[in-house]
């Protein structure tokens, strides 16, 4: 976590003044992340974290009226952090001078990365947090967003017709499968597979596109009227 965190502008906690108070807060929030990370949700309880962080209740409720208000500021400010944390990776790197190959193996190996990460039990976090639960959604969100504007400043590279919807779709893939592992087992992807069928699957969409180019997706006009031939979902079901 940086030194110097941007403090969420939600969550109800008492901002604190003094060098000694910050530092209590700062104990108590890397107490409760480590039990997160440890335990998972279920382990965060104001005992374990004032334990963890040598504080006292006292301390934890002169910051936060109940753990819910601990989550919430967690949950704002952890995606936060992260958030600045990419933005200033993405000033220090000279991105310019990387193949569209090397830019598409950074941006699958990151988004495969959350697997190895605290990601997972982020995602927790905000399923339990009080507030608007969609930290971790807006965070990937972004990086998404960022990860396509650099992937089309290789758009001349790209033979896809339409080199935005390519590069969305294709990164949605990505995402997809990081975020819902293997559909027939349930398990998440081993990361070194991810990585690299993951690779080869966004270059070979993005630049062995030829065919897609030469046949654009097809107009339909919805007349009403049910050809032969076609499944009606609702009877298969039904």
């Amino acid at each position: 976590m940086s030194d110097a965190p941007t403090e969420p502008t939600n969550a109800h906690v008492n901002p604190p003044q003094q060098a000694r108070s910050r530092r209590t807060l700062e104990r108590i929030v890397r107490a409760a992340l480590d039990i997160l990370d440890q335990e998972g949700p279920d382990g965060v309880t104001v005992q374990a974290v004032v334990a963890r962080a040598r504080s006292s209740v006292g301390s934890f409720y002169a910051r936060f009226r109940g753990k819910e208000d601990l989550l919430e500021y967690l949950e704002e400010r952890v995606w936060k952090e992260a958030q600045q944390r990419w933005q200033e990776r993405l000033h220090e790197r000279d991105w310019g001078a990387l193949s569209l190959e090397e830019l598409v193996r950074g941006a699958v190996r990151l988004l495969a990365d959350a697997r190895r990460s605290r990601a997972s039990s982020l995602q927790a976090l905000d399923r339990m947090g009080a507030g608007s639960g969609d930290g971790y959604a807006s965070f990937r969100r972004y990086v998404l967003e960022s990860l396509s504007d650099l992937l089309l400043e290789r758009r001349g590279q790209i033979q896809h017709h339409d080199p935005e919807l390519a590069v969305r779709l294709s990164l949605a893939a990505i995402a997809g499968a990081v975020d819902t592992g293997d559909p027939s087992s349930g398990e998440p992807f081993d990361a070194s597979v991810l990585e690299r069928e993951g690779e080869v699957l966004v270059m070979r969409y993005l630049t062995s596109a030829a065919t897609v180019a030469a046949h654009p997706a097809p107009t339909y006009e919805d007349d009403g009227a049910e050809e032969e031939g076609d499944v009606d979902f609702f009877d298969v079901w039904g």
